[in-house]
């Protein structure tokens, strides 16, 4: 399974990160999203995922432009066989 960071926001006290997956063994790519928030001594983590499939069309065709030049960047850093 290869995992791609595609959005980091932290300003301290809350934290919002996305993180692009996809298995190449199924052909399944899905987005995990994590939002912290601390305060007063407390901590919330709320993690979301979703399938590629289910997002909007215009979000779906930017993820999936992101995996496929993280994955030439990827083959491209590969030494030759």
């Amino acid at each position: 399974m290869k995992s791609f960071e595609v959005y980091r926001r932290d300003n301290g006290r809350t934290a919002i990160v996305r993180t692009l997956h996809h298995n190449p063994y199924t052909g399944r790519t899905w987005i995990t999203e994590v939002h912290e928030k601390s305060g007063a001594g407390d901590s919330l983590r709320i993690e979301t995922s979703t399938e590629l499939e289910d997002m909007d069309p215009e979000d779906r065709a930017l993820y999936q432009l992101r995996l496929r030049k993280e994955l030439a960047a990827e083959q491209a850093a590969m030494p030759p066989v």
